[in-house]
């Protein structure tokens, strides 16, 4: 597997340096300081080739003349995410039927920079873990727990046996500023296309939407995943009395 971009690289190399198998940089690219050190640390080889031959290995030009070849990715297992959930009273994201590795991506990465505790997504029916997640998390994969379960619903109703609640985001629900949330919790987030399937609604404490006032109805599975962990989490901090952001 491909990791490349030099913001990806250095995420990588700042979490998990030892996934990494070598690193190819372009003779032409300038590299950031932190980059610079980072490599400077690296237990295995770093090598310099033409910006044409790094083209042909990850398929684009949007490598910006750095590519680090990794073992696959690592997922974390499904008791360490549930543990750290229920013990930080936490905000655990559930993806259903999010098939588009941008919006995958920019998830897992609204989920790293929101304080989410870990990400699960189905083994079916879901985006792979490609370079092109990778890409658009910025990095983040590197940063969080990521979960796979082979039934949603299944495992959902597994975790409310730990007490915690599931809240589905779609449209058709309670207004997602006035509900009440409590804590720990796993936020449902679908598709603008399919949404989130019948049975995990079923199983979920309450359906909640974000208000719509232009002639636009839905916004895709991303925006509304950042959207909803930005209010939760602000609700979750001024229950507590607590300064959850930080400039």
């Amino acid at each position: 597997m491909y990791v490349y971009g030099k913001n990806q690289v250095v995420e990588l190399l700042k979490s998990t340096p030892q996934r990494v198998e070598k690193v190819f940089i372009s003779r032409k690219t300038h590299l950031p300081l932190e980059l610079l050190r980072l490599l400077e640390t690296l237990n295995t080889p770093v090598i310099h080739v033409d910006n044409e031959k790094i083209e042909r290995m990850v398929g684009n030009d949007r490598h910006q003349g750095v590519v680090a070849v990794v073992r696959e990715m690592e997922f974390s297992s499904l008791a360490e995410v549930v543990d750290k959930t229920v013990t930080k009273r936490g905000i655990l994201l559930v993806c259903d039927h999010i098939k588009d590795p941008q919006n995958l991506g920019n998830i897992i990465r609204s989920c790293d920079a929101l304080g989410a505790t870990g990400v699960v997504i189905p083994a079916m029916k879901a985006a792979g873990f490609t370079e092109a997640v990778i890409k658009a998390s910025a990095g983040a994969v590197f940063n969080i727990h990521i979960c796979v379960v082979e039934n949603l619903a299944s495992f959902l109703r597994e975790i409310k046996k730990r007490d915690i609640w599931v809240y589905v985001l779609e449209r058709g629900g309670k207004c997602l500023y006035d509900a009440v949330y409590n804590f720990p919790m796993a936020l449902v987030v679908g598709s603008e296309d399919e949404g989130v399937g019948e049975g995990i609604k079923k199983t979920s404490d309450e359906i909640v939407s974000i208000p719509m006032v232009g002639k636009i109805n839905s916004l895709n599975a991303a925006s509304s995943a950042a959207i909803a962990l930005s209010w939760i989490l602000y609700i979750k901090g001024a229950d507590n009395g607590e300064k959850v952001f930080h400039s």
